[in-house]
Parts: structure tokens; sequence; C-alpha cells
């Protein structure tokens, strides 16, 4: 399966858009794949990324070239394929109030939408609960479409039915996710016996 995927990254340029840890690993992957160039397209500052430090220093050691303070705008085409993607460069403005973070938000500058070639792009903007989802009438949800769960044993609202990682943290850490995987198999191990 990786043979194949390197075939089609190997000296192509490929462009990511995001800036925390999963935009990272994409970028990093791409680089060790044989990318002829891999570029970080993110519309917030460097001081302002989510990925940790030292996971943008080891992008950079692989050479990704990271284009800072630019908003993706659309996609380029040419006859039916992917060419590119359309940018627009941004400037951080106030606060933004939808980030819990207090990141100031991106403003595009007006006139200065640009094109960037690109073979391949990949998308490492975040993730969320899809809100449309339902996974049984009687699993509970919080306002984000979280599922809720017993912290103990990972167990919904519906006997028999456990949940743990992102569905129920959001956007979390790998090992944290095992952990709660451990944890619901811990205690369906206990309710089976």
């Amino acid at each position: 399966r990786f043979p194949q995927l390197a075939k089609s990254i190997a000296g192509k340029t490929v462009a990511v858009v995001g800036g925390g840890s999963v935009a990272m690993d994409c970028c990093e992957s791409a680089a060790r794949l044989g990318a002829r160039d891999v570029y970080l397209v993110y519309r917030r500052s460097y001081a302002q990324m989510p990925a940790e430090p030292d996971e943008r220093q080891e992008a950079l050691a692989l050479g990704v070239h990271f284009l800072l303070l630019n908003q993706p705008k659309g996609y380029l085409a040419d006859q039916g394929r992917l060419a590119g993607l359309k940018l627009v460069r941004t400037r951080l403005g106030e606060p933004d109030a939808a980030d819990a973070s207090g990141r100031r938000r991106p403003v595009d500058v007006p006139g200065s939408e640009w094109e960037l070639p690109a073979d391949v792009v990949i998308e490492a903007i975040g993730n969320k609960a899809d809100e449309a989802l339902r996974w049984s009438p009687d699993v509970k949800t919080n306002r984000e479409a979280l599922i809720l769960v017993e912290e103990k044993t990972g167990q919904t609202a519906v006997k028999g039915i456990y949940a743990g990682g992102d569905i129920v943290r959001g956007p979390a850490l790998v090992v944290e996710a095992v952990q709660d995987g451990k944890v619901a198999a811990q205690a369906i191990a206990a309710a089976l016996s």
C-alpha cells in the first residue's frame, strides 16, 4: 500500500493546508516519500500554529516550505485535473471570538490573490464531529456533537455502546485515544464476565 502512495507523491509538488499536528505529519510524510517540493499553507502566523514546536522544526529540517499568512480560496484545474491552489494573503486582525485560544483572526488582504501550482493538495484543517451523524437515537452528545460517556468506563448513555478518542474528546493525542480504548475494553470485559 505504501509503495503505491509513494508513486503518487514522488517527484510531485505537494501542498498541505493546515497548521496542526496532522498537517505536519502530512508534510513530513510527503517529504520522506520523495515529493519534489512540499508547501505548508497556513492562514495565520508561525507563532499561532497549533502544531508543537518540535513538529514544526522537523518539517523545516526536511525542507518543507512554510507559506504563512496565506488562505486557500479554491483549486486550480487543468483539463479536469488538479493544477494547484488559489490563495490570498492574510493579515492578523482582532482576536477571534470563535477561537477559545484567543488567536487573532486572519483577514484577507484585498488584491493579494495568487496561485500555487501543485500536483497534490492535502487538506489537514482539523476535525469536528459531524452534527448530522446519528449514532443511535439514545446516544447522548454535547453541543459540539461529541459523544458523552462515563469517564471510568467509556460507556455511552446506551448500555453496550462504548466510545473514546476524538469523537469523545475532540481533537487530541493518539495516546489518549489508545487509553480510552483500554478503559473501554476493561469495562466491556467486566460487563461480559
